[in-house]
């Protein structure tokens, strides 16, 4: 009876957790059904881990449940420990624990004297699983690589970044897959080659958004600048933003990692429907490469109720920019750097880029003129019909709207 229920309990559990897993990483795209995806991957991980306990009854499960809790500790330490304003930390080289644990795992069943106890009906014999676990083996080692790079190394403070942490999940997810198919595991096979293929996705988009490889991009190969002293660079305050915007006809707001970093997106929002609520037409400009990884802005703006259809590829938003009367940067600066079209010397000439010089007029809310990631001066800064607004974009968009809103009063 306990062999027919453990016959039949764990392809069942297995299929489960999968589709749990699918159903959870697709409500994990908006942000605002992101907790029930949450909630389904959890469940999903349950599932699972009651599978496999039962695969495995027959296991001591002192030293399963030591790892399990000591993955537990770390893994909450290193998560309540990360900010998403440093430029280095511990998220790339967490996209690459999953690779190092299906390594560990790889060569404890490779260099094991006896049969690996949970090898199922399914798992790979002979040379065919030495071969899949040896790649599990070379995936995860690459993973810990590109996480180690990304996180604290040349890569971490710049766009080799999310280039690297996706790449390094992109392995750790193989070095999963491997280790599921060679030991007969589907559930390992599903979820790794799952991660697999959406870490290497997301590596494609970021390489696409910055016109280059994504390995060239985490190693840091491309043309390097720096970032050279300003002349002419004019500055305004919110109150001088809001005369201008109160009588904009059309702005294209372009939202960029300052955003995020300041959480500003709940206040840029209000400005928009200030704006809108006095006839004006506003658009949000999307570049792939703003933000730590590729959607990162449109997650953000998804959670301050933006409504998707305002939102504008990089491609339809420079159309926008066109006959724009304002054009309201907040936090952003690779991405806007005219010296991706003009400057071939430049290390971001090639990138696709917002061509926000087009409006009639710029304004730039960012803390300083300090460089962006690609370290290189920007000539936005410097042109005749740009204004930079310094301070922290939340403060700053809140002071905007604050006096939007006293205009609208007096004009009452």
């Amino acid at each position: 009876m306990t062999s027919l229920l453990r016959t039949f309990a764990i392809p069942v559990l297995d299929i489960a957790s999968a589709v749990l897993f699918i159903m959870g990483l697709k409500l994990m795209g908006r942000a605002r059904s992101a907790r029930r995806g949450a909630t389904l991957l959890g469940l999903g991980f349950v599932v699972a881990l009651v599978g496999t306990a039962v695969e495995a009854a027959d296991l001591d499960p002192k030293l399963a449940l030591a790892g399990l809790a000591l993955g537990i500790g770390i893994g909450l330490l290193a998560g309540y420990g990360a900010k998403i304003g440093s430029s280095v930390g511990w998220g790339p080289a967490l996209a690459a624990a999953g690779g190092v644990a299906a390594a560990l795992v790889a060569l404890a069943a490779f260099f094991g004297v006896e049969a690996w106890p949970i090898g199922g009906a399914l798992a790979l014999q002979g040379g065919l699983r030495g071969a899949a676990l040896g790649l599990a083996v070379v995936s995860g080692a690459a993973a810990l690589g590109l996480g180690l790079f990304a996180g604290f190394g040349p890569a971490a403070g710049g766009s080799g970044q999310p280039a690297g942490t996706a790449l390094a999940a992109s392995a750790s997810g193989l070095a999963s897959a491997m280790l599921g198919v060679a030991l007969g595991n589907p559930i390992v096979a599903t979820v790794g080659a799952l991660v697999a293929t959406a870490g290497f996705s997301l590596a494609a988009i970021v390489g696409k958004a910055l016109g280059r490889a994504p390995l060239d991009i985490v190693g840091g190969t491309g043309r390097k600048g720096d970032g050279d002293g300003y002349a002419n660079v004019k500055a305004c305050g919110p109150e001088e933003t809001a005369m201008v915007l109160e009588t904009a006809r059309k702005v294209v707001m372009v939202p960029g990692y300052g955003m995020a970093v300041a959480q500003a997106q709940h206040a840029l929002a209000d400005v928009a429907k200030l704006l809108r609520s006095r006839g004006a037409d506003v658009v949000y400009a999307i570049h792939p490469a703003a933000g730590l990884i590729p959607g990162h802005m449109n997650i953000l703006l998804d959670e301050a109720k933006v409504d998707p259809a305002d939102l504008r590829a990089w491609e339809a938003a420079n159309q926008e920019l066109a006959d724009a009367d304002v054009a309201l940067v907040v936090g952003a600066n690779d991405i806007v750097n005219p010296a991706a079209k003009d400057d071939p010397q430049s290390a971001v000439f090639g990138m696709p880029f917002l061509d926000v010089g087009r409006a009639r007029t710029v304004f730039v809310v960012k803390r300083s003129l300090r460089p962006g990631a690609a370290a290189v001066k920007n000539q936005l800064f410097e042109r005749a019909n740009t204004n930079m607004v310094f301070g922290d974009a939340k403060k700053v968009l809140q002071a905007i709207g604050l006096e939007l809103k006293t205009q609208m009063k007096a004009a009452a």
